[in-house]
This record gives C-alpha cells, sequence and structure tokens, in this order.
C-alpha cells in the first residue's frame, strides 16, 4: 500500500511537472510571438556599406545611395512606420534613394485596399528630400497590378524604371542606373535593360535576389557594377542554428547582405515590411546607405 502511494505521488507530480512545462513552453512562446509581432517588427537596423567600383567617375567619388525596400503598406506595415523611414533617410541627405519593389502586398485583404495602399505609399514617398529617387516594381506589385502601382509612383514625382536605363549625371559625368521588370513574375528583357556599351558604372536593380544567377550568365553582365535587391525580408524570422525561417521563391540562396560575382556585387536589402504573418525576430527591417567609391 506505501509503495502505490508512493507510484502515485510520483505519477502526480510527473504529470504536474509535464503540465508546467507545457504551460511554460506556451507561455514563452507567446511572449516571443508578442515581442516579434510589435516590437521586433518595428526595430530599424541602419546599414552602411562602401561600395568599390573600378573607373568610377571623379564626380561620383563619396556618391551616396540610400536603399529602401518591400514597404509593403497597409497589409502589416503602418504608415507611420514608413514615414520614420522617411524622416531617417532624409538626416542622411543622400545623393540618390532607390526603391527596390514591393511597394504593397498582394493579400486576402481585397485588391482595393493594395490600390489605396499605393497611393498612400506613393504619397508618404513625397517627403524624400533628396536630388533624385527611382524604382523597380516587385512581385506583390505585379500581382496587384503593375499598371496601378506605376500611376501612383510617377503621378508622385518617383520614375520606375522596367527593363530600361537612365544615366544619373553630375557634370560632364555619369553612371547609368538601370532596372528590371520583376523576375519572379515577368520575363525580362536584359538587353533592354543593360546598356550595350557601357561606356561607365552600372547599378542594376533587380528585386528578387537569386535573379543573379541568370545575371551573371547574360551577355551584359561585364558591364554591371552593382546589382541591389529585396524580396527576402531577410527571412523576417531569424533562429539559432536554423537560420531565417521565411523565405520566398527566388529569395532563398542569397538572403540579406553584401555578395561578390566576380567584378560584380550585390546587396540584398532585409526591406521595412513583412508578409504572410506579422513578425520580425532578430531580423530588423533596415535602412541602407551605400557609398560609392573607386576600387
Amino acid at each position: 500500500m506505501v509503495h502505490r502511494s508512493a507510484r502515485l505521488r510520483r505519477a502526480e507530480a510527473q504529470r504536474i511537472t509535464r503540465r508546467n512545462f507545457l504551460i511554460g513552453s506556451a507561455a514563452a512562446g507567446l511572449g516571443v510571438a508578442t515581442y516579434a509581432g510589435t516590437h521586433g517588427r518595428h526595430q530599424i537596423e541602419f546599414v552602411q556599406r562602401t561600395i568599390p567600383i573600378t573607373k568610377l567617375p571623379d564626380a561620383f567619388q563619396g556618391f551616396r545611395i540610400v536603399q529602401i525596400s518591400d514597404i509593403h503598406l497597409e497589409e502589416y506595415t503602418e504608415a507611420y512606420f514608413l514615414e520614420e523611414f522617411v524622416r531617417r533617410t532624409n538626416l542622411l541627405k543622400p545623393d540618390l534613394v532607390l526603391l527596390t519593389g514591393d511597394f504593397v502586398s498582394k493579400g486576402p485583404l481585397d485588391v482595393s485596399v493594395a490600390y489605396n495602399a499605393a497611393g498612400m505609399c506613393a504619397e508618404i514617398l513625397t517627403g524624400l528630400t533628396c536630388p533624385q529617387r527611382y524604382a523597380i516594381l516587385g512581385n506583390h506589385d505585379v500581382s496587384v497590378s503593375s499598371e496601378r502601382v506605376i500611376q501612383a509612383l510617377e503621378a508622385h514625382g518617383t520614375p520606375v524604371l522596367v527593363d530600361s536605363y537612365i544615366p544619373i549625371e553630375r557634370g560632364s559625368d555619369h553612371f547609368w542606373l538601370s532596372g528590371a521588370c520583376d523576375p519572379g513574375t515577368s520575363h525580362c528583357y536584359l538587353e533592354m535593360a543593360i546598356p550595350p556599351m557601357a561606356d561607365a558604372p552600372v547599378i542594376f536593380m533587380a528585386h528578387e535576389p537569386d535573379f543573379v544567377e541568370t545575371v551573371v550568365q547574360h551577355p551584359r553582365f561585364p558591364s554591371i557594377d552593382l546589382m541591389l535587391s529585396g524580396h527576402t525580408h531577410g527571412g523576417q524570422v531569424r533562429l539559432p542554428i536554423l537560420g531565417p525561417l521565411i523565405l520566398p521563391p527566388m529569395g532563398k540562396k542569397y538572403v540579406e547582405g553584401l555578395f561578390h560575382f566576380g567584378h560584380m556585387q550585390l546587396y540584398v536589402n532585409r526591406g521595412v515590411g513583412t508578409v504572410g504573418l506579422p513578425f520580425r525576430l532578430n531580423c530588423p527591417s533596415e535602412l541602407t546607405e551605400l557609398t560609392l567609391v573607386r576600387a
């Protein structure tokens, strides 16, 4: 009888221990989710990189570019958060701002929400005080409506490059800024997006970073000095050992930061907003300043 009572007490203690463990685990998970959805999602990391470029013209020595990507306004990104990016960008006084796609989200909400978000996003971006800004589209923009997003941006002073290129000029010097259509949803015509005989450096924007593996095989790849992408959000949730957990198609290999492909560099920005789940954990939003120097 005594032995039976002892066994019952041990069994009950084990049940209590398991119950406490499950309750503790659930509470910890809820705490992490709450942190990731509130504080984690609204952290901003300022990243500075120096980008050496061969044959950079004298006029562009020290030229500073701010990259902003993956805003995803309105699904989970509040207007005030984008306004904070604009405020911080203006404090930097860059020479050029480049916006590498996904201004809106193709989510479960009615598409009219995304149309309104495109207009609101474009209007907030008019607060940028830099001399010039240019954009490309991302996969969500195309899925919502390329025409609507381009119309909103260009009506508010942000030109959109779609398989095209333009000169960025300082006096008699220039470099080429080129932008692809979204390679995740469309066929990109790189022969239209990249200058045929580049007489100056080329900075190339394409939303999906894994597209770089197509770019490096193209005959005009030697012309490109720097490629800028977004799309991945850095994985949104990053755990020790496991690394980034949420990675989209065409954003699984080159997740964040700087990569080298011979003479060309690729920079992948973690973005402003989120998709799928409104969480960021160990993966803050990113505001990037790139300073060009002669290699």
